[in-house]
């Protein structure tokens, strides 16, 4: 009897360890699907510009750090939205006793095979927009240093804006969380103010015109502590002034004037020194021009007395973008904005016409309260050694105003309140259709062309820019 109970146990405890095992196992071969296991090594391969460690950042991942198999996707999506690479790849394989050469321990190594794109261009610009014609010269850089880092220098003469931008952009200051940026905006140009619209239907004529130097410099600083979410301040100071400021409108009576007669210039000169917060929340893609994803900004910007500005004011922005890959390469681009101004001076206010509001003049619309909705729809027409032309379809819609005509740093026209006019008149809307030109291998676009139908206005307007359109 005795023996014959512990044969029973021994048979209990025998499909006890085989359970213990075969448990053992299914956590395991779960674990190995799931794919949660720890990158041992990575491999970098075909970048010829681009460093090793900047191509693990992008990424984001690094050695030590846990694998999952759903990670691969993410790390192609974000090589290729770097649009530092004209082909990419990306595979892992188990490390094991034949694994050569052997991996530091259990794990994974994966494999990122890499080409990069020509970074940097030369290239003239033209552009003929409606009271704007110009032609300029720009270099740009997307990959200095082979560290993802960006540099632009243009310049441009034109019968409306000419001027200087140069910016420098480090995504990743010595491979950390933070960012920054410098940037200067050195402008010479003739500014077009036009009469309040009067009603819905009403498409404002030019009233004064006058030429406004503005010399800019700036530096932000930020950080990214999750991926896609990001916080930065950003210090700028810039001097404005004017001059040669003329009637350009039959009605006299809508410009101020000073004791002499002469028409006033448009607002207070001086320096303008601001601080700006802004948090954005970025989880775009960009599958070779094609947009997916999201993007939320939102930004808060003051004047600083103490640093010297001769004017008072602030500024609450706010811009919702929302991309969708329709189909394999059709794309649908929404966009709003929200633009809240206190006591803005002229050259801060926030304007509406032009490639903003396609249909209509080149700043033809004034304010400190904005608000602008905008629908592209996309789609491939022809592509030959990578030279991709698309043609798009666009609806403009905005609605700008001054809430306040109080503001003693700014010269308003006559009848620019918004108990001055009806409602509805500031509210304008377009349509039109458009092509753009892009070249695969530098992912610039190098063409734009728009023709936009005001709807209030009818009016129809044409937009060319050849060259660094972006």
């Amino acid at each position: 009897m005795i023996d014959g109970a512990l044969a029973v146990i021994g048979s209990c405890h025998t499909r006890g360890v085989r359970l213990a095992f075969a448990s053992l196992a299914i956590v395991l071969a779960t674990a190995r699907a799931a794919g949660a296991e720890t990158i041992r090594d990575i491999v970098v391969e075909g970048n010829t510009k681009t460093t090793t460690d900047t191509v693990q950042l992008i990424a984001k991942i690094d050695v030590g750090d846990e694998w999952t198999n759903d990670m691969l996707d993410r790390i192609k999506t974000d090589l290729v939205s770097s649009g530092l690479f004209k082909e990419v790849e990306a595979f892992w394989e188990e490390c094991g006793p034949t694994t050569t050469p052997k991996c530091n321990g259990a794990g994974v190594r994966v494999h990122l095979t890499v080409l990069d794109k020509f970074s940097w261009v030369i290239a003239p610009a033209f552009y003929n927009q409606p009271t704007n014609t110009g032609v300029g010269l720009g270099y740009g850089e997307n990959n200095l240093f082979g560290e993802n880092q960006k540099l632009l220098l243009y310049g441009q003469i034109a019968t409306g804006d000419s001027f200087f931008i140069g910016a420098w952009v480090i995504p990743a200051i010595g491979g950390s969380r933070f960012y920054a940026q410098l940037d200067t905006y050195l402008k010479t140009s003739r500014i077009i103010e036009y009469e309040p619209p009067a009603d819905y239907t009403s498409n404002p004529t030019a009233a004064r015109q006058s030429r406004m130097n503005y010399l800019n410099f700036g530096g932000k600083l930020g950080v990214e502590p999750f991926r896609g979410i990001k916080l930065d301040g950003r210090l700028r100071g810039a001097h404005v002034s004017y001059k040669d400021v003329a009637l350009v409108t039959k009605d006299p009576g809508v410009v101020p004037t000073d004791a002499a007669g002469a028409p006033q210039k448009p607002g207070k000169e001086g320096w303008d020194v601001s601080n700006e917060w802004s948090l954005t929340i970025d989880r775009r893609a960009n599958w070779y021009g094609i947009q997916s994803g999201y993007k939320y900004q939102t930004s808060f910007e003051y004047t600083v007395p103490k640093l010297g500005s001769d004017f008072h004011y602030y500024i609450f922005n706010l811009s919702l973008l929302r991309a969708v890959q329709v189909l394999e390469r059709h794309n649908l681009v929404v966009k709003a904005g929200l633009n809240v101004g206190h006591n803005l001076p002229f050259q801060q206010e926030f304007t509406m016409g032009g490639t903003s509001m396609r249909g209509y003049l080149n700043d033809q619309f004034r304010g400190d309260l904005r608000i602008t909705t905008n629908i592209e729809y996309s789609l491939p027409l022809f592509t030959v050694y990578g030279l991709s032309v698309r043609a798009l379809g666009f609806f403009d819609s905005g609605y700008t105003t001054l809430r306040s005509t109080s503001n003693d740093e700014r010269t308003y026209l006559l009848n620019s309140g918004f108990g001055d006019h009806s409602t509805l008149a500031p509210f304008k809307n377009s349509v039109g259709v458009g092509t753009r030109l892009y070249l695969r291998q530098i992912v610039l676009p190098l063409l734009g062309l728009d023709f936009g139908y005001g709807l209030e206005a009818r009016d129809f307007q044409i937009y060319l820019a050849i060259g660094l359109t972006d």
